[in-house]
């Protein structure tokens, strides 16, 4: 899996990182040149030339620090050392949200990808300039898929990862 896994993510290699979303409570990474596309729906969206899409545990450090990841989607959009309240929506508003525009300057800053390494069990690190990384690690063995890689609005095939191994659609 490992050789599969770092054959699938190496065409990110000298591409910008230039946008980080979610839809609920999957992360989308867009990487490469900008595009216009009409989406399925007819509408028209700025896509990269590789997106990735984790629906795992995932982070974005910078050295030892832990900048965002995955639980900041889950989180009132400040810390504080209250606990988070029962009618919290973080759909609508949290930490992901917040850290994320300001990480990417409303998508004006941008991240070249310097190196990918594949790790175990469908896990792997992205390093990008100036000490950023992306860790994506799958973290149960359900048969849901964890991420995938695919080029948007392409013919090429998805490369996905779920908790049973590999599958291309």
């Amino acid at each position: 899996m490992k050789e599969e896994v770092q054959k699938a993510i190496a065409p990110l290699i000298g591409q910008p990182l230039w946008a980080l979303g979610r839809a609920v409570d999957l992360a989308w990474f867009e990487f490469g040149r900008r595009r216009t596309v009409t989406g399925w729906k007819g509408e028209t969206r700025e896509v990269g030339d590789y997106a990735l899409h984790v629906q795992c545990a995932w982070r974005i450090t910078l050295g030892e620090k832990v900048l965002v990841g995955r639980g900041d989607i889950f989180c009132p959009p400040e810390e504080t050392d209250e606990p988070t309240t029962p009618d919290f929506d973080w759909q609508k508003a949290n930490r992901f949200d917040r850290i994320v525009k300001k990480l990417f300057e409303n998508e004006s800053r941008q991240f070249t990808v310097l190196s990918v390494a594949a790790g175990d069990a469908g896990s792997f690190t992205i390093s990008l300039q100036d000490g950023y990384t992306v860790q994506v690690f799958p973290q149960d063995s359900e048969s849901g898929e964890h991420w995938r890689i695919f080029g948007p609005c392409t013919t090429r095939p998805h490369f996905v990862v779920t908790g049973k191994g590999i599958e291309t659609t």
